[in-house]
């Protein structure tokens, strides 16, 4: 096992000194800072939803638009029906 450097005693005493509240606040700072945080990835998440939609629209599920239609929905916004 590797010795504590003065920097890692350094830190250890300031850790000592926090509450648990600050502690897991610090610790998903260091998380999000290393890239390991427990949240999950908003691009990966994104991609799944647009797999899952094309597969959807593949499968013959949902509504599909004509180009007119679309038009009409950008220019219109009562022709929209909630999207």
């Amino acid at each position: 096992m590797a010795a504590i450097s003065g920097l890692d005693n350094e830190f250890m005493q300031y850790w000592l000194k926090l509450s648990l509240g600050q502690k897991e606040s610090l610790l998903s700072v260091a998380k999000n800072f290393v890239g390991l945080s427990d949240e999950p990835d908003v691009v990966d998440l994104r991609k799944k939803l647009i797999q899952e939609e094309r597969e959807k629209y593949l499968g013959g599920e949902g509504r599909s638009f004509s180009w007119e239609e679309v038009k009409n929905m950008a220019l219109n916004k009562d022709q929209r029906n909630g999207l």
